[in-house]
């Protein structure tokens, strides 16, 4: 039997999800355990091949989610602890933990508050570079904190991006930054909104297919 957590609301459907390698079911309120069960058994197909798939991710991602090392600009930089340094820095190859971060949780909270620095100072000129390239406007920029989204842009072409974008190559983070100003112009998903990703960025399918290897990565530093 597949473990699963039961999210009660008051919805009127019966739905499952998986994030971070853990299926819910969100159900109504009134939902019998008997039904729930039913439905999960329904799904065990559909749900076991969620979970392989992610489960191939975080192979391919072990470095960073365990903790060895972080990723940066599609690289992996091994965590090293010293003495040698006061503040958190990029070293040849490693990042350089001052000693003085413990494994109580203050190393966790140092390697997010420096990517986040780093998000801040990288995210807006790249964000501001793609506009001026595709003339693509925007409103205004901020990074956020998404649990499962790497970018959003609401009606009012104000465009958010996540911060752990920082982690990823320069093509994945132009294919984000390309989708959000796309949004400025068509506010859906329609043809013409593909059509204006495809315009600025050819190998766009490819790219964003490639994407969702990296979705896991939106659960660290939280």
């Amino acid at each position: 039997m597949i473990p699963y957590k039961i999210v009660r609301s008051n919805r009127k459907t019966v739905t499952i999800c998986i994030v971070g390698g853990e299926v819910a079911v969100k159900a109504p309120l009134r939902t019998s355990l008997k039904h729930i069960k039913s439905f999960v058994e329904q799904k065990s197909a559909w749900i076991q091949k969620k979970l392989a798939e992610y489960s191939r991710k975080t192979d391919i991602l072990e470095q960073a989610l365990n903790g060895e090392s972080i990723l940066y600009n599609g690289r992996f930089f091994k965590i090293e602890r010293t003495d040698s340094v006061k503040r958190i820095a990029l070293g040849d190859g490693a990042l350089l933990l001052p000693i003085k971060y413990g494994l109580d949780g203050s190393s966790e909270r140092a390697i997010a508050a420096w990517y986040k620095r780093v998000a801040a100072k990288e995210l807006p000129v790249a964000l501001a570079k793609i506009s001026a390239e595709t003339g693509l406007g925007y409103k205004s920029f901020a990074t956020t904190n998404a649990r499962t989204k790497w970018g959003s842009c609401d009606g009012n072409c104000n465009v958010r991006l996540n911060w752990r974008l920082v982690m990823l190559a320069e093509p994945f983070v132009r294919y984000v930054i390309v989708h959000e100003l796309a949004h400025t112009v068509h506010h859906d998903h329609s043809a013409a909104f593909w059509a204006v990703v495809k315009k600025h960025m050819p190998d766009y399918a490819d790219v964003k297919k490639r994407l969702k290897t990296f979705s896991v990565l939106t659960s660290l530093y939280r």
